[in-house]
């Protein structure tokens, strides 16, 4: 049973799922940035959602970049008919794995720059930008998302064809 479960999550249908989540999980950030960054609103929860938002994006990219590992911690080495597929599904997971790092490092980097207390970095005036840079590489990850989607898909039918 926990074999089955653990093969679930490290599925190819199950990353594009999640992928999809991730992509839903952006769109109610925008929207809740563009909120929040009206001058009478206060743009802290804006922040923790982008924080948020790059912390889930770099364990994504973890969880991609080790499946490998964990399919053989757990016991679940591809079979050897199905071994073209499942390397072609891993090079996708490493690749886009290390780019969700990234982007994640590089989201929260900029929300955490917003938190810093002005007398340590003053960032008064500028907090916006940061803002938008997080929002930015976000959005990146978001159309890198997308790509992924559609790649680790393609990779999984790669052998059907």
């Amino acid at each position: 049973m926990k074999r089955k479960l653990a093969a679930l999550f490290l599925h190819p249908y199950f990353l594009s799922i999640l992928t999809l989540l991730m992509l839903v999980l952006f769109y109610s950030s925008i929207k809740v940035t563009w909120f929040f960054l009206h001058p009478a609103n206060h743009f802290q929860e804006a922040v923790e959602l982008w924080e948020g938002f790059g912390t889930i994006l770099l364990g994504l990219g973890v969880f991609l970049e080790e499946r490998p590992a964990l399919q053989h911690i757990l016991g679940l080495d591809p079979v050897r008919a199905r071994k073209e597929e499942e390397d072609a599904v891993e090079a996708v997971c490493h690749d886009y794995g290390v780019i969700f790092v990234i982007f994640g490092v590089i989201i929260e980097l900029f929300a955490w720059l917003v938190k810093i207390p002005n007398e340590v970095l003053d960032t008064y005036g500028i907090e916006f930008t940061f803002l938008n840079v997080a929002a930015l590489a976000a959005t990146f990850s978001a159309v890198l998302q997308i790509k992924f989607f559609f790649e680790i898909l393609a990779a999984h039918f790669k052998r059907r064809k």
